[in-house]
């Protein structure tokens, strides 16, 4: 497992956090009956998203309002990936670094006003959703 500029690349990539950083519960909330799998142990954020088969398999998150945040971004594909957040004009408010995978991106966001954003893979158009700061 080898940690470049914040990128977890390897065989293990997505499944261990950091040496000494915490690992978040990996559980994206499938709960009983939900029928999801819980993903590998990803390091701690305030957010996270999952790019697999050219897709997010979140379609919106919450962050907090007013702050800057951490968004994590699982690549399990083996295509590059990042996000990007617009304001509702479609103006660049935050662009993630691009990257391949799989392999785990830990995105530094500045705060955003309460509202909704939508977001965006450069790479990938089709893939979109929303984040909501409140």
């Amino acid at each position: 497992l080898l940690l470049t500029s914040g990128v977890l690349t390897g065989p293990d990539a997505g499944t261990a956090a950091p040496s000494g950083g915490p690992a978040a519960s990996g559980d994206a909330g499938g709960g009983a009956g939900g029928g999801a799998t819980p993903g590998p142990s990803l390091p701690a954020a305030d957010a996270a998203l999952t790019a697999k088969n050219v897709t997010y398999l979140e379609t919106s998150i919450t962050v907090p309002a007013g702050k800057p945040f951490t968004l994590v971004l699982d690549n399990r594909d083996t295509v590059p990936h990042n996000v990007e957040i617009r304001d509702a004009a479609g103006a660049s408010l935050f662009r993630g670094e691009v990257f391949g995978g799989p392999a785990v991106k830990v995105y530094d966001v500045p705060a955003l006003a309460a509202g909704q954003y939508p977001f965006v893979c450069t790479v990938h158009p089709n893939m979109t959703g929303t984040v909501t700061a409140q």
